[in-house]
């Protein structure tokens, strides 16, 4: 593991606290390409490598073995629109592979403390793994995980929480990917269980179903078609729901100074009282100006959450625009605003919440970080009052 990817996860460490913990954050919560199956997940975009020396664990025949530790401070001026607290946070972590066996776990655990509210306090966590099967012209790759969040109430489609929403989450995934010549076929299948103690009657089971086909000819460009099914299944039956969604498009796989790609298409929702259609976007951006710099942006137009079917039924339009600045390669700046605006699709409810941060992360020496950030979370809607949160954190980051 590199520098400046420990770098990146004491950052994700110190936002954590910022970000509500929904369930498709367990993608951003492990380190990419570490545990096979998580990390970014369908993408239609070529990821850029960026390497930088520093500290990378304890290897043994093969077996890489990353413990991390985060410590930090701050304040919170709203945590779930309550009064302002200060904020202890600590994350230990701990990722081990094998990439030529093509396999990675990884577990951490997050403790956040305010002194002023002991009923904001949260002990979150997670515990994951995955296998890589490289077979000629196929991969296969198996997954696990469980992860214990906690839903805050600066996020799309929440109830006005005074405290923190606890949840559970398993997760259990497999894909395999098929080469064919020019052609690439993806089928893909995962299962989400999710409890919440408190409100039973928001447990569900999520299954998903993506099917990807994608042409390669000779050159940068890559072809397409995407078709993905999702059932939910909740306890409360009646809110139970169906989507299905085709995408096509294109992307560049070139890697070069621009890397952009696009899919359109329609999606289809059903439910007991509501059934909609609509057209869907995905579109993203990436631009590496110089070698310590990167510039992405990302707009996404869904009949829900991208990733999630909501309770209850709205279209989405969300735009996230992110800038990372690397100095001397030891440290890292980074800025990203989020804008997500929300329709209900029954009565004539609407949202809109704006999320921006501002991290830091400088390298002091292979085996120790200094980490702060600045998180800012607004709120406006016509059936909740409105609430803004401003999130101020310091502390380190300790990496053998």
């Amino acid at each position: 593991m590199t520098a400046k990817k420990h770098l990146a996860n004491a950052l994700t460490a110190c936002l954590a606290l910022a970000a509500p913990a929904k369930a498709q954050q367990l993608d951003l919560l492990l380190p990419d390409d570490s545990v096979p199956g998580y990390g970014q997940k369908f993408s239609v975009i070529a990821e850029h490598k960026q390497f930088a020396p520093g500290a990378a664990g304890w290897e043994w025949n093969g077996l890489t073995m990353a413990p991390q530790l985060n410590l930090a401070t701050g304040y919170d001026s709203a945590p779930n629109g309550a009064a302002g607290s200060a904020l202890v946070s600590a994350l230990p972590s701990l990722l081990v592979a094998d990439p030529a066996a093509g396999f990675g776990a990884y577990a951490a655990l997050n403790s956040a403390t305010y002194p002023q509210d002991a009923s904001q306090n949260t002990v979150t966590g997670a515990v994951a793994g995955g296998e890589r099967i490289e077979l000629p012209r196929e991969v296969v790759t198996i997954a696990a995980a469980y992860l214990r969040g906690a839903v805050t109430g600066f996020n799309v489609d929440t109830p006005v929480l005074g405290r923190p929403l606890v949840f559970t989450l398993t997760d259990l995934r497999a894909s395999d990917e098929i080469t064919s010549g020019q052609f690439i076929l993806q089928p893909e299948a995962e299962a989400c269980f999710y409890s919440f103690p408190t409100l039973p009657g928001l447990n569900r089971r999520d299954t998903h179903e993506t099917l990807t086909l994608s042409y390669v000819p000779d050159g940068p460009l890559r072809y397409v078609l995407r078709l993905h099914a999702t059932q939910s299944a909740y306890k409360t039956g009646y809110l139970s729901a169906n989507t299905n969604e085709v995408l096509a498009g294109v992307q560049d796989t070139a890697g070069g100074l621009w890397t952009i790609s696009l899919l359109a298409g329609a999606a289809q929702r059903r439910s007991r009282d509501v059934s909609a259609a609509a057209p869907v976007l995905e579109a993203r951006v990436d631009w590496l100006p110089t070698q310590l710099d990167k510039v992405q942006l990302t707009v996404a137009r869904e009949i829900d959450d991208p990733d999630e079917i909501s309770a209850n039924p709205y279209r989405l339009i969300e735009a996230k625009l992110s800038l990372e600045h690397s100095v001397l390669e030891n440290v890292i700046v980074k800025g990203i605003v989020k804008v997500s605006n929300v329709s209900y699709m029954q009565g004539n409810s609407q949202e809109t919440l704006l999320t921006a941060s501002l991290e830091m992360g400088w390298h002091l020496t292979p085996n120790l970080a200094l980490n702060g950030s600045y998180g800012f979370n607004d709120r406006q809607a016509n059936y909740v009052l409105a609430a803004r949160e401003h999130i101020v954190t310091m502390g380190f980051e300790w990496t053998p």
